[in-house]
């Protein structure tokens, strides 16, 4: 049996979870695979060593059941409950929940009436014009599913950084463990820590290439061989994922390594900057006039010998960094180490699954000096928004947990929720209790754009809104971001002393690198936040980390990298 890790078993429980939905089954039944599936996903440790161990149960929303559901996928690749259930609806099925404007009853209408049993058959279908006259398909909602396959079909070609960058190190470490293996890494896209990557890309050093060869046919994480030649094999793993391995000499490693790390621009960028010293580059080594080799064993000589420093992987995307670097400017990027807390967080109050005591002790395990508890404000009542009389509740609570002194400090903050007209929920005599407030946008997704940009700045204007959530409120691969005018929008953060929080959720990483750099050359502070609504997720920091290092965010710039004294200065409302 291939090996499977935790992203391919998340996602065969949300697969199934998906299944039974359209199936009628019991919506309890059917969360309770898709909350499974999620904590599985945010578990730090290879799952398969937890259930070696026994210890399944420590998993957020897996009891027994659940339990013996991933022994069985893992012993064997399948489970009782889901043969029972695909004896009736093909698993296949499930696909068509990707697709915009197809929910569980049009899934199983298509499959029934139509036979329509994946994504190929649906857009057969389509241009065969047989969902004409099937209930619920009208003449817009055709439309709307024909383009919803075009944007599947375009987003299911790439996965999640956060489900492709351990499947990248755990074949990178496999192969590192070979005997005549020098040096393994990630490469390509994945090591530039981009949010979504296509295939899985490790590169090799080593002297004996068929025997590195060999070795990852044999992998136990490789279900199939797509190609195998002198120097690369590439591979489907059990994730269902390429993965292309390549080999050089180890003289040449740094030079590979750069070359197959950098952008097509960041590369075409040095080729001419090492023309113009009447040098070659190449990922075989960096080589004069005559021939001889110049650079090549380290990325630091490939990019010394071009009057350069090494420069982080994550912003070799020719955004101006080159520059930056024959001047010896590069900037200081922010790491894990820096943060000192997390200013958005969720508990039971409303739709958390974490309680605000363990929370904090989670917080004082990552060495947190600070923790803030933003659940939802009034008006998200879907998810059980607080009135004034539970944040009392929640405020009592607080005060005696920070009471203790013994564990982070626990901040009394709110997500607000911004409406049509870009106000929020409480007054501000409500608005003025809490330590700082966070006001994000929950609904209005296909608004105009000048709609949806003017209801963040004139959130924005309201003095007791500190930080704005997740800006663009997209859902990579499942939605697509609020149209905005991102300029105004920062524009608008620097004139109020608003920070724009990153958001790092592996769905979200909003905002994105590109705004990020934006919000930087402004002025505008950032906040690094999980959005956390369970405790394993304060573990998402470092999805955040990584996109905020693509966007040049230096400690300096990241609110919740200042020490607590600090931060509070830096506030809006404190500096008013």
């Amino acid at each position: 049996m291939p090996e499977y890790d935790n992203a391919t078993i998340g996602g065969m429980l949300d697969d199934f979870g998906d299944l039974l939905e359209i199936a009628g089954a019991d919506r309890y039944r059917t969360l309770s695979y898709h909350k499974a599936a999620h904590a599985i996903r945010a578990w730090d440790e290879d799952i398969t060593r937890t259930a070696a161990e026994g210890r399944l149960g420590e998993i957020p929303g897996v009891g027994a059941k659940l339990g013996a559901v991933i022994s069985s996928i893992i012993a064997r690749g399948s489970f009782p409950e889901f043969e029972e259930v695909a004896q009736s609806l093909p698993a296949s099925i499930t696909e068509l929940m990707r697709v915009s404007g197809v929910g569980p009853k049009k899934a199983k209408a298509l499959y029934e009436e139509r036979g329509v049993a994946s994504v190929n058959d649906l857009a057969e279908a389509l241009e065969e014009g047989r969902l004409e006259g099937l209930p619920g398909f009208g003449a817009k909602t055709i439309d709307n599913v024909r383009a919803g396959i075009e944007r599947y079909r375009a987003i299911s070609a790439r996965m999640l950084l956060a489900d492709a960058l351990p499947l990248a190190e755990r074949l990178a470490a496999s192969l590192d463990e070979l005997p005549v293996v020098e040096a393994a890494s990630l490469a390509g896209s994945i090591r530039r820590m981009k949010e979504t990557v296509g295939d899985v890309d490790v590169l090799v050093a080593s002297r004996d290439p068929a025997a590195v060869m060999e070795a990852v046919r044999l992998l136990p994480m490789v279900t199939s061989v797509v190609a195998s030649e002198e120097t690369k094999t590439s591979v489907l793993t059990a994730s269902g994922r390429q993965a292309d391995v390549r080999v050089v000499a180890p003289e040449s490693w740094g030079a590979a390594l750069q070359y197959f790390t950098g952008s097509a621009g960041h590369n075409v960028r040095l080729r001419e900057i090492a023309k113009a010293r009447s040098l070659k580059i190449s990922e075989y080594g960096v080589f004069d006039a005559t021939g001889s080799r110049v650079a090549g064993a380290t990325e630091e000589d490939v990019y010394a010998v071009l009057g350069m420093p090494l420069m982080p992987p994550e912003i070799r995307e020719n955004t101006g960094e080159i520059d930056l670097a024959l001047r010896g400017e590069l900037p200081e990027l922010v790491t894990a180490g820096d943060i000192r807390g997390d200013l958005h967080s969720h508990t039971p109050a409303t739709d958390g699954k974490s309680s605000l005591e363990k929370n904090r002790q989670r917080a004082a395990e990552l060495g947190y000096e600070y923790l803030g508890c933003s659940d939802h404000a009034y008006d998200l009542r879907m998810v059980g928004g607080l009135d004034l009389s539970q944040l009392e509740e929640q405020w009592d609570e607080i005060d005696t947990l920070n009471a203790l002194g013994d564990g982070p400090v626990l901040l009394k903050a709110i997500e607000l929720n911004i409406d049509d007209e870009g106000g929020v929920d409480y007054p501000h005599d409500v608005l003025a209790r809490f330590d700082y407030c966070i006001a994000s946008l929950h609904h209005g997704f296909g608004q105009p754009r000048e709609k949806a940009t003017q209801r963040l700045l004139r959130a924005m204007e309201n003095p007791y809104v500190d930080i704005i959530g997740h800006p663009t409120g997209r859902l990579l691969g499942r939605r697509e971001p609020f149209d905005l005018d991102m300029e105004a929008v920062v524009a608008k953060a620097a004139e109020t002393g608003t920070a724009l929080e990153l958001n790092a959720h592996p769905e979200r990483l909003d905002l994105n690198d590109v705004h990020l750099r934006l919000a930087r050359k402004a002025g505008v502070s950032i906040c690094i936040s999980t959005d956390a609504h369970d405790a394993t997720h304060f573990s998402f920091l470092k999805w955040g980390v990584a996109t905020a290092r693509r966007g040049w965010i230096g400690p300096a710039d990241v609110l919740n990298a200042q020490p607590l004294d600090v931060l509070v200065a830096r506030l809006k409302r404190n500096r008013r």
